[in-house]
C-alpha cells in the first residue's frame, strides 16, 4: 500500500525538493507502478511523479506558509501598483473593467477573487477543469459580457516531450489556445476584450497567436498563482484612454518577463 494519498503535500527529490505540490490524483495500472499527479501550492504547475521520488511534507505547515507568502505578495503588488490612487478614482467617478476569471483551482480562484474585491472590482469567477473550459467559455462571455477574460489553471511541459513548438508537449496549453480562439470569434477586437491565458510553462507563442493580449510563459518557467489576477486587475483599473505597455504590467507580476508576455493593450477604466 502506498505511503501517499490524495491531498498530501509533497516535494520531488529529483528536483531538489524546490517546489511544494499537492497530490491530486493517483493513476494505477496492473502493469506499472502508480503515477502521482501533482499540482503546485504556490505556482500554476502540473506534474507527475513516481512514488520513490516523493517526499512527504507537513500539510498544515505548508498551507500556513503558503497563506503567509500570498499575503506578502499581495501587499507588495498593491504597493508597486499604487493601488490606493486607483481605488480612489474607481470609487468616485470611474467604472473599472469587468473581469471574467475561469480557473481550474478552487484555492487559486478564491485568492484571485480576493485580490479583485480588495481593489473594489466585481469579478465573475468560474471553477472548471482546463479540459472543460473551451466548452463553457462562449456561453460565459455571452452571459457576462466582460471587458477582460482570464483563462488559467495549471500546466507544464510533459516529460520526454520537450519540443517547445509542439502543443502536444504541454499538459493543458491546447485548452487555453482553444479558449482564446473561441473568445476571439466572439469578440475579435483586442481593445474591446482583453484576454490573459495560460499557466506554468504554457505554450506562450501559440496562445498569443490565437489572439491573447497577455499569456504565459515566454521562458517556460513557473508562474505565480496570483499573476493572472495581477494582469487583469491592472487592465481593469487603467484609464481606457491609455495604452498599457507590456513592460509596465509585467513588472508588477511575481514571475516577470520570463513568466508573462504580451502586447500593447488598452485599459478598461471608463469615466461616468
Amino acid at each position: 500500500m502506498s505511503d501517499f494519498q490524495i491531498g498530501d503535500v509533497v516535494t520531488r527529490k529529483s528536483y531538489g525538493s524546490d517546489v511544494y505540490f499537492a497530490v491530486t490524483d493517483i493513476i494505477s495500472t496492473s502493469r506499472a507502478k502508480p503515477v502521482f499527479v501533482l499540482r503546485g501550492l504556490l505556482h500554476r504547475i502540473e506534474a507527475d511523479s513516481a512514488e520513490d521520488d516523493l517526499v512527504k511534507k507537513n500539510s498544515r505547515n505548508a498551507y500556513l506558509s503558503a497563506q503567509r507568502y500570498f499575503s506578502n505578495v499581495s501587499q507588495l503588488v498593491n504597493k508597486k501598483s499604487n493601488l490606493n490612487n486607483l481605488l480612489l478614482l474607481s470609487r468616485f467617478n470611474a467604472k473599472p473593467g469587468k473581469i471574467l476569471h475561469i480557473d481550474s483551482s478552487r484555492d487559486f480562484l478564491d485568492m484571485c477573487m480576493k485580490q479583485y474585491k480588495e481593489a473594489r472590482l466585481e469579478p465573475v469567477g468560474i471553477l472548471a477543469p482546463e479540459s472543460q473550459q473551451p466548452g463553457i467559455v462562449r456561453n460565459l462571455l455571452e452571459q457576462n459580457r466582460p471587458d477582460i477574460l482570464v483563462v488559467t489553471g495549471h500546466d507544464g511541459i510533459k516529460k520526454g516531450n520537450e519540443k517547445r513548438d509542439s502543443v502536444e508537449s504541454y499538459r493543458t496549453s491546447k485548452y487555453f489556445i482553444q479558449c482564446v480562439n473561441i473568445a476571439r470569434k466572439y469578440q475579435p477586437d483586442k481593445d474591446r476584450l482583453s484576454i490573459f491565458a495560460g499557466a506554468c510553462q504554457s505554450y506562450y507563442e501559440a496562445i498569443i497567436d490565437a489572439g491573447a493580449n497577455f499569456a504565459s510563459s515566454p521562458g517556460r518557467i513557473l508562474i505565480n498563482a496570483l499573476d493572472p489576477s495581477i494582469i487583469a486587475k491592472k487592465i481593469a483599473l487603467t484609464d481606457s484612454r491609455k495604452i498599457i505597455l507590456p513592460k509596465d504590467v509585467i513588472r508588477l507580476t511575481v514571475s516577470g518577463e520570463k513568466g508573462i508576455g504580451g502586447v500593447n493593450t488598452k485599459g478598461h477604466l471608463t469615466w461616468v
